[in-house]
């Protein structure tokens, strides 16, 4: 009897511990273009594209830290993260700035 309440005392604990795994969404959108955009997810490698296509956007699913930079900024672009449908962080640029969004989740 005590190896059974061990068991299912064991089995709730163990399945109210794990969250699910988060759903982010990032873009970068705007009538500006960019010279260079760098992004980084949890899990992954640091990548930078060079005069990218835009809008653009890129799709994650693990918790951490979510980045992402451009440089030379031509007219206007707005950076935004979207955590499991909601906006957690937004930026805007104009032409010439610099723009940086970035959101980290506890792991």
């Amino acid at each position: 009897m005590r190896s059974a309440a061990l068991l299912v005392g064991l089995l709730l604990a163990g399945s109210t511990g794990c969250a699910a795994a988060p759903s982010i969404r990032v873009t970068v959108e705007g009538t500006g273009t960019t010279d260079q955009l760098t992004y980084t997810f949890p899990g992954e490698q640091e990548r930078t594209l060079r005069n990218p296509d835009l809008p653009f956007e890129r799709l994650g699913k693990r918790k951490g830290r979510v980045a992402i930079r451009l440089e030379g900024v031509h007219g206007e672009l707005t950076c935004k993260i979207v955590v499991n449908g909601r906006q957690v962080k937004t930026a805007t640029s104009h032409a010439g700035a610099a723009l940086a969004c970035d959101h980290s989740m506890a792991v």
